[in-house]
């Protein structure tokens, strides 16, 4: 007869969203199993994130010597080594291995247990020959890459994000087929690696971004020679003896046919539920939406038992799910969570960076009465100087009592200057904080510190400052 445990909590994905919920619980106090199913998770292995940052410094640095002539050197075409770049990434993703090791899990109290995992009843769920009754289960497996049903796809060896990052042969021309982050980020980096690079959005370029954000990025990206098919669509792919055709049909109809070494497919992720026996829970789906079972807040679905995050809940980016995932623990461990959800900035992890979040009027959102936007050429900052950047913005929006309501910046670092921007926006603090900034000089973050300074240059004093100003003068010296 099977074994069957009863846990607090059973997590099901051992990749790195997985670890890290599971870490995040057990702290918590609960009784945590974390269910490996013997299989790499897709697009969420734990060093995947570090192997693509050190792929981007690389690239970074060979994008470096070619604009040598504006630092004062000759400009140098790089001497690329593919497998040399690929092996330097390798080993720093491994060098932080033994942080993800199933050794360090059960260490730090979780119990680690390995095998097919799925559904057996609506209160069951079995994990190989283990079977368990926990109170709560969490799905936070990996997202599959979207793959699209395109004439002659499967005929050919394309690669997908998750596929490309092993890659050590030189790419000639690369076809990207997708318009999202991930699609312009790869994009990127294999350009500064010396490919030639198309990229066909099929569908619109970076939707959900501020408009004005997107388009100075896709700017920066052309100008390094990536070619953009803005509103194309890749119709079919013809295989050939020698390379790859590809079928493309522009906006206004008329068609293209791209020569090609290789094809990428970048479309997104999508967690494969159904290996799972789903169906045994007798989920309702969501008003409306067949497949999406989330009926609630925090990936409640129409069962106590299950919660989802993560690529299951169609989130995408790690700080999202990480985010997401830790308030979903405290609410099934703790009851609720320790803090409300705060707004999370959408990434474009390109250079120039693209980072926005938060409410930007003109971009689906409606502007709330008092609104304004305040804003700031990053060209006019002293570290953006130095580092040569051309061109680059940040802008913020504040409400009628001058409280962050949201931003976008383009330019070095976006990710971090949003983080404060985050940070502001939770606490809710009125911009003119940003000019409090302790920063050295020059500094990036002096963006930030400007905008403080010009929404205080704006404020009217308040009904309090006229009486301060007597009572100072009243005090002895």
């Amino acid at each position: 007869m099977a074994e069957t445990t009863k846990p607090d909590l059973v997590i099901v994905g051992a990749g790195a969203l997985g670890m890290a919920l599971a870490l995040h619980a057990r702290r918590l106090g609960a009784r945590v199993v974390l269910a490996d199913r013997g299989v790499a998770e897709p697009g969420d292995q734990p060093q995947a994130a570090l192997r693509q940052a050190a792929l981007a410094v690389s690239a970074s640095i060979a994008q470096a010597q070619r604009r040598g002539a504006g630092f004062g050197f000759a400009d140098e075409a790089p001497k690329i080594v593919p497998k040399a770049v690929q092996e330097r990434a390798a080993q720093i993703a491994a060098s932080r291995a033994a942080e993800d090791s199933p050794d360090h899990m059960r260490a730090q109290g979780v119990d680690l247990v390995r095998g097919p995992v799925e559904f057996v009843d609506q209160r069951t769920l079995a994990i190989g020959d283990v079977q368990m009754r926990p109170r709560h289960v969490l799905i936070a497996m990996g997202g599959a890459p979207v793959v699209p049903d395109l004439p002659g796809l499967s005929e050919i060896g394309f690669f997908t994000v998750d596929s490309l990052a092993a890659n050590t042969r030189k790419l000639t021309h690369l076809v990207v087929i997708g318009g999202g982050a991930e699609a312009l980020e790869q994009a990127q980096i294999q350009r500064r690696l010396g490919a030639a690079v198309t990229v066909v959005p099929q569908g619109p370029v970076l939707p959900g971004y501020d408009a004005e954000a997107a388009s100075l990025l896709l700017r920066a990206l052309s100008e390094e020679g990536i070619r953009i098919m803005t509103g194309a669509n890749v119709r079919s792919i013809v295989p050939r003896a020698m390379g790859t055709g590809v079928i493309t049909e522009h906006a206004d109809g008329t068609q293209e046919a791209l020569d090609v070494s290789h094809v990428l497919v970048a479309m997104g992720r999508r967690a494969d539920l159904e290996t799972l026996r789903i169906d045994r829970l007798k989920l309702r789906p969501a008003s409306g939406q067949n497949g999406n079972f989330v009926t609630g807040a925090l990936g409640r679905t129409s069962n106590r038992l299950l919660r989802l995050t993560g690529p299951a809940l169609g989130l995408e980016q790690w700080h999202h799910m990480l985010a997401h995932g830790r308030s979903v623990v405290e609410a099934l461990v703790l009851g609720a969570p320790q803090r409300r959800l705060p707004a999370q900035p959408l990434l474009v992890q390109t250079a120039p960076g693209l980072a926005q979040i938060g409410l930007l009027p003109g971009n689906g959102e409606k502007a709330r009465a008092g609104t304004g936007v305040l804003r700031a050429n990053m060209v006019e900052n002293d570290k953006a100087r130095a580092l040569g950047v051309e061109m680059g913005v940040a802008k913020i929006v504040v409400d009628a009592r001058g409280r962050v309501l949201g931003g976008s910046i383009v330019g070095p670092d976006a990710g971090e200057l949003a983080a404060v921007l985050a940070l502001a926006m939770e606490r809710g603090l009125p911009a003119g904080a940003l000019a409090d900034l302790s920063v050295p000089h020059p500094s990036l973050f002096g963006v930030l510190a400007a905008l403080g300074e010009r929404q205080r240059a704006g404020e009217k004093p308040g009904w309090a400052t006229p009486m301060l100003r007597v009572i100072r003068r009243l005090l002895p010296r």
